[in-house]
């Protein structure tokens, strides 16, 4: 077996997989963060470990036999840095992704270091380290080593500090041509370089279980530990990849990539999609901030405690298409791609005296999909074909939902079975790592199962006016807040 984890935003994942490559065991344990200023966004990793703790105290008592486990990988949420003293405990605070503080060092950034968007935005952690320096510098002074929450837990389980290369990718951090730290950066802003761990492949050896914790876990004491990757994972493992086809790993954020066939470059000046090149092979694509979060956002705000998640978005599905003229700018935390600007902000337009709070939440999911489409459309311009959408993540499981952007993309969505988008990609490198002879592609292959498929149901006349307000409201929201 495979024990794969999922350090997310706001849950922890355990997952079990079959040496075949299909899923035995599922648990998870949320976990909040805090706000404590707007725009502010942080975390303890200490509940990380409590609920890894909790999900293992779980798993064994389900029947699994933790025994078999042969290899064990952490994935995670990336540009959150864990920041440990000389003795590895955590230093506060932990800065979320999605904290926004770091607007104004970000841009000096920008200017000094001359980066493109994709390699330095205010969700990366450079500019968070820069804030720290100047607004809490006893903190940095104090730090011994970052890590990421992936490599935290692995820490936890292991003793050793250590990274990979998306991990650094993330951090701004990254020298790309080389693949090695880029140390001037955080020599330039007077940080010591020191702190940053060792760089590995994801799946490098990440060391032994600490004896204490196999017997604890009922794990066998030689399991191999891999390094992982971040979630950035999603972008080969949300969907079985092809060409012609782009992956939406729909989460709290969203990573919308597709491969590119061998030979393709991609030349866009403007900057607003980028190529990937640290996984299995080149993607092109972007990343949208809040996708999932804001619809979880409009159930907590617009709906009673009474009310479920699933209650609500049927509410919202018997409201008819295009809520009755009403529009979302899903910019609840800024934008990254297309329009990398931190000062873009949710909106709604059209609002009259007969909307209703299931008007408005049918909005937010059709504005996450007019961002969707927006992205298509840039992916066309570039001379990138399309022919279908693959929708991961747990937004795919959202009723109705993948329907809606089937509709307002008039692509053919697919969604495979299975709640597990960057877990399969741990499976398939700790694959690799066991070396039994099964590559990442094949062993990647074994977790899918046949897709279900969602056709248009309308036409595309029924959204595009919609669609063309979308555009036209959120390119002035742009060019007003940049």
């Amino acid at each position: 077996m495979v024990l794969a984890v999922d350090v997310g935003t706001s849950a922890l994942k355990v997952v079990v997989y079959s040496c075949e490559g299909r899923v035995l065991a599922s648990i998870s344990r949320r976990y909040a963060y805090a706000t404590p200023q707007p725009g502010w966004a942080e975390a303890d990793p200490h509940a990380w470990w409590f609920a890894f703790e909790d999900a293992m105290t779980e798993l064994r008592s389900s029947g699994v036999d933790l025994g078999q486990v042969q290899a064990l990988g952490v994935t995670g949420q990336m540009h959150t840095a864990v920041l440990l003293d000389g003795d590895g405990e955590v230093l506060s605070p932990t800065i979320l992704w999605l904290d926004r503080r770091a607007v104004a060092e970000t841009r000096e950034l920008q200017e000094r270091l001359g980066l493109a968007p994709c390699h330095l935005n205010s969700t990366y952690t450079l500019p968070k380290l820069v804030w720290l320096a100047r607004h809490q510098p006893e903190v940095l002074r104090n730090t011994k080593c970052v890590l990421w929450p992936k490599d935290y837990l692995r820490y936890r389980l292991t003793g050793l500090q250590m990274t990979d290369y998306t991990e650094a990718g993330g951090a701004a951090l990254l020298d790309w041509d080389r693949l090695t730290w880029a140390t001037e950066r955080l020599a330039m802003v007077g940080i010591d370089a020191d702190i940053l761990p060792s760089l590995h492949h994801p799946q490098d050896d990440g060391g032994r279980l600490l004896p204490e914790l196999a017997e604890r876990y009922h794990l066998r004491r030689d399991v191999r530990v891999i390094v992982g990757a971040g979630d950035v994972l999603a972008l080969v493992s949300g969907a079985l990849p092809r060409f012609g086809q782009v992956t939406c790993s729909l989460g709290s954020s969203s990573m919308i990539f597709t491969p590119l066939p061998p030979g393709q470059e991609i030349n866009d000046p403007l900057q607003r999609v980028y190529t990937y090149p640290l996984l299995a092979f080149p993607l092109v694509g972007g990343v949208s901030s809040t996708t999932g979060a804001a619809v979880q956002w409009a159930w907590r705000s617009l709906y009673d405690d009474q009310t479920t998640f699933d209650s609500a978005v049927q509410q919202a599905l018997t409201m008819p298409a295009g809520a009755e003229g009403l529009v979302f700018l899903p910019f609840l935390s800024g934008e990254r791609s297309p329009f990398w600007n931190d000062n873009l902000r949710g909106a709604f337009y059209g609002l009259t005296l007969a909307h209703r709070r299931p008007h408005m939440l049918r909005a937010v999911m059709e504005g996450v999909a007019f961002s969707l489409r927006y992205l298509l459309d840039i992916f066309a311009e570039l001379g990138v074909s399309l022919e279908t959408i693959a929708l991961a993540g747990g937004g795919a499981s959202v009723a109705g939902w993948p329907q809606i952007i089937a509709d307002i993309c008039q692509l053919p969505v697919h969604v495979y079975t299975g709640d597990e988008t960057v877990t399969r990609a741990l499976y398939a490198y700790a694959r690799l790592a066991l070396g039994d002879g099964v590559d990442f592609s094949a062993a990647l292959a074994q977790t899918f199962d046949a897709p279900s498929i969602y056709r248009p149901e309308f036409g595309s006349e029924l959204y595009d006016p919609l669609y063309r307000q979308y555009c036209q409201l959120t390119e002035f929201a742009d060019r007003v807040l940049a």
